[in-house]
């Protein structure tokens, strides 16, 4: 859940960059200073996409507690991609595998 709150923000960021960006087309005086910030803001969105894929593909996937489908678990507490569902992780001394709880 935190994975899909992170690509929002980098999806808006895009939209408010090309919102700016079309601005500069109005205004000729600021034109130039708007289609940097746009860009700047464009190459930010491109870094948290990367960022996010990155981590992705290191995130351990866990079996929702609340739905049974399975879903990417971020941090200690996270929510399931499906139902929004808490899910608290517990790591396993002995092993180094990650344990879900059961809630009743």
């Amino acid at each position: 859940m935190k994975l899909n709150r992170l690509r929002n923000w980098a999806l808006g960021l895009i939209f408010l960059a090309f919102i700016v960006m079309y601005i500069g087309v109005f205004v000729p005086v600021l034109m130039p200073y708007l289609l940097v910030l746009g860009m700047i803001m464009i190459l930010i969105s491109v870094f948290i996409y990367f960022r996010v894929g990155a981590m992705s593909m290191s995130i351990p996937t866990l079996e929702c507690p609340h739905c049974q489908k399975k879903t990417k678990v971020l941090g200690v507490e996270d929510g399931c991609m499906y139902c929004q569902g808490l899910i608290k992780v517990e790591m396993d001394e002995s092993d180094g595998l990650y344990l879900v709880p059961r809630t009743k």
